[in-house]
């Protein structure tokens, strides 16, 4: 059976600092607040994810038979914090409802694939190995046949180490595109690790910085056209990279 090779077409990386929109002193606000995941987060993981797209040359045409892989780490905490503080506060009368659709992290990935029209098959991943497992999950997709190409996208959006406090914190998103044809740079050697602590102990030197670590380290790679592969690192999880061209 033939089994496609999952190569890298294009990547995009992005740093900012955002302020996580604070619950409005007056109550009445609160149905028409900015919401942090739909007003801030999603709109940023979607100008990485559009260039991404350029970068590996896919047109408005051609990302209709892309799939989807997300990953996030902490990366809806805001909307959960802002439910909560509500709920404990002015109380659930002033709850909009529409927050609860940016609570689940597949939010992202559903926002992802209507704004960029894409088809294929949609996953969402969590937690501290999310970035790697994307990688890995996507390019299982392409070997198996299921999509000949996907877009993988990352957000970490941490919350305040201290409660309440106003100021902006790092928002770091990222996205690469892999195709089974062309692009250079094959994504290969997943080895899930099982990073949420009911499955296995945390241990902090796996992490390697956060879910988006993984994706600068690959684009750096993938910049430099190395002739050595490497290995990625997250949550306990890994793949390799392994240098090459594609058809």
């Amino acid at each position: 059976m033939r089994r496609d090779t999952a190569r890298i077409a294009g990547t995009a990386l992005r740093s900012v600092s955002r302020r996580i929109p604070p619950v409005p002193g007056d109550t009445g606000c609160l149905p028409r607040m900015p919401l942090a995941v739909r007003d801030v987060l999603g709109p940023e993981l979607l100008t990485t994810a559009r260039q991404a797209l350029d970068a590996a040359g896919i047109t408005a045409e051609d990302a209709r038979e892309l799939g989807c892989v997300t990953a996030s780490h902490g990366a809806t905490a805001a909307t959960a914090a802002y439910i909560a503080e509500v709920l404990d506060g002015p109380g659930p009368r002033w709850l909009a409802p529409e927050c609860f659709l940016d609570y689940s992290p597949h939010s992202l990935t559903g926002r992802l694939c209507i704004e960029l029209g894409l088809d294929g098959t949609a996953i969402t991943l969590t937690g501290p190995a999310g970035g790697v497992d994307a990688l890995g999950y996507a390019a299982g997709m392409i070997a198996s046949g299921r999509c000949a190409r996907v877009l993988v996208a990352t957000a970490n959006w941490p919350l305040p180490e201290v409660p309440g406090d106003s100021a902006p914190t790092p928002l770091s998103t990222a996205a690469v595109v892999l195709r089974a044809d062309g692009g250079w740079g094959n994504v290969t050697g997943w080895r899930p690790g099982g990073g949420h602590p009911a499955v296995r102990p945390r241990n902090d030197a796996d992490d390697e910085g956060g879910t988006g670590a993984p994706f600068a380290a690959l684009a750096d790679w993938y910049a430099r056209r190395p002739s050595n592969g490497i290995e990625l690192y997250g949550g306990g999880s890994r793949v390799v990279l392994v240098p090459g061209a594609g058809a």
